[in-house]
């Protein structure tokens, strides 16, 4: 009875060795081959930009999501960013523009224009939805879609917190109270 156990696990032990020499082999390939899939565009959120508010026009209620991300294009080839949305909601507009934040300008540029090999740019999103959505005061959690020039799309979690942007400088007459 004792020797059956011991040649269980011996075959065991055995085939085990056996497929880890096999995925040795191949894990240098895989590694390889991942490393050819990277991501084209990354994303990094700028915090203090992200954000959603309530209003009203024409006696309906609208939600306002803004948010602001730094986008690196990795890739080999130009790439532009053509459609966003939100990944569990409706819009009924949406506006992108970018800016080249080396640029010394605060300027942000309407529109899909083409992310360079290697270069940074900083994406503004704003969304309008109809009826509103979120619930005041909880941040709205949800994955923005980007889509790029060649259908490729690109999820980013993404947290919009309650409330309009800081101010970017303080007004002087707060400076004076």
């Amino acid at each position: 009875m004792f020797n059956h156990w011991v040649t269980i696990l011996l075959t065991i032990a055995a085939v085990g060795s056996a497929i880890g020499t096999i995925f040795g082999w191949f894990r240098t390939p895989i590694r390889w081959l991942r490393s050819r899939k990277k991501k084209a565009l990354t994303f990094a959120q700028n915090d203090l930009f992200c954000f959603w508010c309530v209003g009203k026009l024409n006696d309906q209620s609208v939600t306002l999501v803004s948010g602001r991300w730094r986008v690196t294009n990795s890739s080999d080839r130009d790439v532009k960013i053509t459609n966003v949305r939100l990944s569990k909601y409706v819009h009924q507009s949406a506006r992108l523009a970018m800016r080249n934040p080396e640029d010394e300008g605060n300027i942000f540029v309407y529109g899909n224009f083409p992310i360079a090999t290697h270069q940074t740019l900083e994406v503004e999103v704003v969304l309008t939805f109809f009826p509103s959505i979120g619930r005041l005061p909880e941040p709205i959690i949800s994955d923005v879609i980007f889509t790029d020039n060649f259908e490729n799309q690109h999820s980013v979690r993404s947290k919009f917190t309650y409330g309009s942007k800081p101010a970017s400088k303080s007004s002087r007459w707060s400076r004076h109270r």
